[in-house]
C-alpha cells in the first residue's frame, strides 16, 4: 500500500504539472488569435480615451505577465468571467452544458458497458465459432465507422425519412421544464435522447465487447475453472465465474471512454443539436466568446486527465497484483 500512496502522490503531481501546462498553452493560442476581446463591442470609430479606458477595466493595458498569472488564478479557481454575449456568469453556463453532455453520454456508456461485457464474454467463450467470426468483423466495422458519419445516416433514416423520432435538441419546443432533473425525468427527454445515444452504443460497445473477450481468452484456460468443472458445477455457472475474473481491464477502460467521450462528442453534438458543452464550445468559439471558449477547453481537457487519473489509481485497488516501484 505504501508503494501505491507514492505512485499516487506522483500521479496527482503529474496530473498537475499537466493542467497548468494545459492553461499554458490556452492562453498563448487565444493570446495569437487574429484581434482582441474588445473588437466585439468596439470599432474603430470609438474615441481613443474610450478604448483605452476599456481596455484599462479589463485589464489589457496590464504587461504579458500580470495578464497570465491573474488568468492562471482565475482558470484554476473557476472564475471564468461573464459571457461577452448572454451576459451571464460562465461558470453557470458551463456547469448546465456539463450537465446536458453527461445526460447524452452516462445512458450510452451504461448501455455499452454491459452489453459489451454480456457480448464479449459470449465472445471470449465460443472462440472459433462461425458466429464469433461474424460478430468480432461487425465490431471492426463499428468501430472503424466515424460516429458522426452514423449519426447522419441514423438521423436521415429514423428521423427524416421515417419519422420516429425527432429531428434534433434536447426537448421539444416549449417542453422545456423548470429544471435540468424535471427535464431528464420526462418521456420527451427520453424520446429526443434514444437516437444520439444509439449512435453512441454502436460504437463504444466495440472497446468493452472486444477488451472482455481478449480477457476472457486467457480466463478461459485458467485451473480454477476445471476445480469448478470438477465440482460438478453448470456451463452457465462457469462462464459467470469466468466473466468475473476478466471484468479487470474493463474498469479503467469504463473511466478513459467516460473521459474521452466528453470531449469526442462535438460533432454529435452539432449533428443532434444537443446543447451540451461541445456545441456550445463551437458557438462561443464562432462568436468570438472568448471567456465561454476558454472555459469549455480547459473543462473538457480537466476531464480527460481526471478521469485518466482515476483509472490509473482504480487499477491499483482493484488489482492487488500491482506492483508500483
Amino acid at each position: 500500500m505504501q508503494g501505491l500512496r507514492g505512485y499516487i502522490l506522483r500521479r496527482i503531481v503529474l496530473l498537475l504539472f499537466v493542467i497548468l501546462s494545459v492553461l499554458t498553452i490556452l492562453f498563448v493560442l487565444f493570446k495569437l488569435l487574429p484581434g482582441n476581446p474588445l473588437s466585439v463591442f468596439l470599432d474603430s470609430n470609438f474615441p481613443e480615451e474610450m478604448i483605452q479606458r476599456q481596455k484599462r477595466l479589463w485589464g489589457l493595458d496590464d504587461p504579458i505577465w500580470v495578464q497570465y498569472f491573474r488568468y492562471m488564478w482565475n482558470m484554476l479557481t473557476f472564475n471564468f468571467g461573464t459571457s461577452f454575449f448572454q451576459m451571464t456568469p460562465v461558470r453557470d453556463i458551463v456547469i448546465e452544458k456539463l450537465l446536458h453532455t453527461a445526460a447524452m453520454i452516462v445512458p450510452a456508456v451504461v448501455l455499452s458497458v454491459i452489453l459489451g461485457a454480456v457480448l464479449g464474454a459470449w465472445l471470449g467463450w465460443r472462440r472459433g465459432s462461425r458466429q464469433e467470426g461474424a460478430v468480432v468483423v461487425g465490431l471492426l466495422a463499428l468501430r472503424s465507422a466515424p460516429s458522426f458519419f452514423v449519426g447522419i445516416i441514423v438521423l436521415m433514416i429514423f428521423s427524416y425519412q421515417l419519422g420516429w423520432f425527432p429531428p434534433g435538441g434536447m426537448v421539444s419546443i416549449g417542453g422545456h421544464q423548470e429544471s435540468f432533473w424535471a427535464t431528464i425525468f420526462t418521456l420527451d427527454f427520453l424520446h429526443h435522447l434514444i437516437l444520439p445515444c444509439l449512435v453512441l452504443v454502436t460504437r463504444e460497445i466495440t472497446s468493452p465487447a472486444l477488451l472482455l473477450r481478449s480477457t476472457m481468452l486467457e480466463v478461459k484456460g485458467s485451473d480454477f475453472l476445471d476445480i469448478l468443472r470438477a465440482k460438478g458445477l453448470p456451463e452457465r455457472r462457469i462462464i459467470v465465474h469466468a466473466t468475473r475474473n476478466a471484468l479487470l481491464p474493463l474498469v479503467t477502460d469504463v473511466a478513459v471512454m467516460m473521459g474521452f467521450l466528453f470531449q469526442g462528442q462535438v460533432l454529435l453534438e452539432i449533428i443532434f443539436a444537443w446543447p451540451g458543452v461541445g456545441r456550445e464550445l463551437v458557438s462561443a468559439l464562432n462568436d468570438l466568446d472568448y471567456p465561454v471558449a476558454q472555459a469549455c477547453f480547459f473543462v473538457m481537457a480537466l476531464i480527460i486527465l481526471v478521469f485518466n487519473f482515476i483509472a490509473d489509481v482504480l487499477y491499483g485497488f482493484i488489482d492487488p497484483r500491482v506492483a508500483y516501484s
